[in-house]
């Protein structure tokens, strides 16, 4: 289960940041939707190891996000495995 499991302490920015976090299931192109406002920063881990990924920010301010996930040799993995996801953004 993924979702905005809380909110980060002011110091971090002048608005209250909220933490998107959890274990989602995608294949390379899909587009993740953290239900933020805008995203500052996201980080994913595949859970198998010989898998390679990387990030798109759709926008600056969409709160979505392309998962680029790919295997040792640069093949796109076409079929949905797990990731781990952690995001930090702004609430809608």
């Amino acid at each position: 289960m993924v979702e905005i499991i809380g909110a980060l302490a002011k110091a971090l920015g002048k608005g209250q940041k909220k933490v998107f976090a959890g274990i989602i299931s995608v294949a390379d192109g899909d587009v993740v939707n953290t239900g933020l406002k805008k995203l500052d920063v996201v980080l994913i881990n595949p859970t198998v190891a010989s898998r390679s990924f990387r990030v798109q920010k759709n926008t600056p301010s969409d709160g979505q996000f392309t998962v680029g996930l790919t295997d040792l040799s640069g093949a796109a993995i076409t079929t949905a495995e797990d990731v781990e996801v952690f995001a930090i953004g702004d609430p809608v």
